[in-house]
């Protein structure tokens, strides 16, 4: 199995965080973030699936690290079998450039196509080129994206958590 990660994904699996990630289904802050990330890292491990990190997703990534810390960061990612990096290539080009219908673009005012080649669709056509078998996400526009073009799309709210367990007193 193949995962696309986008950046929210790839932050909650090297440098996670407990709080701030939404739903994107429903807009309402995702409980026990870390115990989810975990939950994913576990499958991962388990059914020996590939992350594939889109070039444009690491370059987000990056810039929230350290200058001193980025070569660690590169090391984890390089140093792991799970992870492959993704260019945005030829292949993806072509994908991004069939993205907007014909439709789309006759509505389009002159000069305003090179909008359309946002990150988003960037990390969408990469994704296609690289033919995933999901894309793990909690951006609304990339999911719609995504979506719009026979992509399955999955967040950490899709992740059950490992349950707790409360030792009693004795």
């Amino acid at each position: 199995m193949r995962l696309l990660l986008d950046t929210n994904i790839l932050i909650q699996l090297l440098k996670p965080t407990a709080e701030g990630l939404a739903d994107p289904e429903t807009g309402e802050l995702i409980e026990r973030l870390v115990d989810r990330a975990a939950a994913l890292e576990a499958e991962v491990d388990q059914t020996g699936a590939v992350l594939v990190i889109p070039a444009p997703v690491l370059a987000e990534f990056l810039l929230g690290i350290e200058n001193d810390s980025i070569q660690d960061y590169l090391d984890m990612i390089n140093g792991a079998s799970c992870f492959e990096i993704a260019d945005f290539d030829t292949a993806a080009a072509i994908e991004c450039a069939q993205l907007p219908s014909r439709q789309e673009l006759k509505q389009l005012a002159p000069g305003e196509q090179a909008s359309k080649l946002k990150y988003d669709r960037q990390i969408v056509s990469i994704a296609l080129a690289a033919m995933v078998d999901e894309v793990w996400s909690h951006d609304v526009s990339l999911r719609k994206i995504a979506v719009s073009k026979g992509l399955t799309v999955k967040s950490l709210a899709d992740m059950t958590p490992s349950s707790i367990q409360l030792e009693l007193p004795s």
